[in-house]
């Protein structure tokens, strides 16, 4: 008598388990279970540093590329390139995710249009960590910014989970108990959790059907109204003088509060130091006394950045081929700024700065001993910083013979 009723409670308990744990599991995971595979995002490859000219469209599997000193598609350079990657990243737990990103040069990531990391300048193969609050099964639009200056080529993001921490393994004989245990290191974002289009399901028909609003009363009649022409008088036609070409540089693009562009005014008359109009001239640099400075007027930045425009790379092109020739040069070259803003601040910019000039310079076949980068800030003014048509003048780079 026992047997048969022990069987149909079995029989009901099997029956019963897997409801109570489909009604326990959270609304996350049953999300997560719905959403379909991740197909990777996908990615614009552009010629130059500042997206210039669009080369192709693809879907990358993840983001992690070390391409060394090859172009990363056929078609384009292996330096000044930039890539764009857009997409939909879906986190599968809940918590806070640690991203690593190794890059060389520039990076920008935005997460649902909040920008979470900004690395936009070149540098040397470095890594920078951040970290994120996601809920799990929730769609994040991804959007990554990668740009490459010269040399090395790499831009990798790989990531910590909250439902995977990364922990030594146990200590045992097999790892001499721990002395020879290796933590595991952070993973790539799998192909899985990244999408090309945002995977959350549509909303019904029933839900986006828009709710019936009552009819609008018509709207009155509109009354025309004739205007006069108006009485054109005359004024004395005003003649533009004629622009001054000067050596001096470009004036970097200012901005006011609330990102309205700000009136560009033309820069006064050089500074008085030495300048060339041709700064690879190998007898204007050879006769440069010990001590003496050369300003480059023509290598200038864009406000607040380090990267090289092309047509200062084209300038720097005639310089490198000058030093090259003459091995026993030795030159400080200097970064400054003007005194606006942090001066910290401007002093590591002026130091990016006279940094990429001598990368760039190395690159192009100058020896490393030749080259000292120093960056001075707005500490050595030539000009007036309360005078804005003066301050232009204090943000230069300079050559200083050794």
């Amino acid at each position: 008598m026992l047997r048969p009723v022990y069987s149909f409670l079995t029989r009901k308990c099997w029956l019963i388990i897997p409801g109570l744990l489909a009604a326990t599991s959270g609304p996350a995971e049953a999300q997560v279970q719905a959403l379909p595979t991740g197909d990777g995002i996908l990615g614009e490859y552009y010629n130059g540093p500042e997206f210039d000219r669009l080369v192709t469209r693809r879907r990358d599997a993840t983001l992690a590329f070390d391409w060394g000193h090859a172009p990363p598609v056929p078609g384009m350079p292996a330096e000044y390139f930039s890539v764009r990657w857009t997409g939909w990243l879906v986190p599968p737990a809940s918590g806070r995710y640690l991203l690593h990103v190794t890059v060389d040069d520039g990076v920008r990531i935005w997460l649902n249009d909040n920008l979470i990391m900004n690395e936009w300048r070149p540098q040397p193969v470095r890594t920078f960590t951040t970290s994120v609050e996601l809920k799990a099964g929730e769609p994040y639009k991804l959007r990554v910014d990668y740009y490459q200056d010269i040399i090395d080529t790499s831009m990798r993001i790989t990531w910590e989970r909250p439902d995977k921490p990364l922990k030594p393994p146990v200590s045992s004989w097999r790892n001499l108990w721990g002395m020879t245990a290796e933590t595991p290191k952070p993973e790539p974002i799998p192909t899985g959790f990244l999408y090309s289009r945002n995977p959350r399901p549509a909303p019904s028909a029933s839900a986006s059907k828009p709710a019936v609003q009552p009819p609008k009363p018509a709207p009155a009649p509109a009354r025309v109204i004739f205007v006069p022409p108006a009485v054109a008088t005359s004024r004395p036609a005003t003649v533009a003088p004629k622009p001054v070409r000067r050596p001096a540089p470009l004036p970097e693009p200012a901005t006011l509060p609330g990102g309205s562009p700000a009136v560009v005014i033309p820069l006064p008359a050089a500074a008085p130091t030495v300048l060339l109009a041709d700064s690879g001239s190998t007898a204007s640099l050879s006769k440069l006394a010990v001590g003496g400075t050369v300003t480059l007027p023509e290598l200038y930045f864009e406000q607040g950045k380090a990267g090289l425009l092309p047509p200062v790379r084209t300038a720097l092109n005639a310089l490198a081929a000058t030093l090259r020739t003459r091995p026993e040069l030795r030159f400080e070259v200097q970064g400054h700024t003007d005194n606006v803003g942090n001066a910290e601040l401007n002093r590591q910019l002026s130091q990016q700065r006279a940094e990429v000039v001598c990368l760039y310079l190395t690159a192009h076949g100058v020896g490393t001993a030749q080259l000292q980068p120093k960056g001075y800030g707005g500490t050595q003014p030539v000009a007036d910083n309360a005078d804005p048509t003066q301050r232009p003048r204090n943000r230069r780079v300079v050559l200083r013979r050794l």
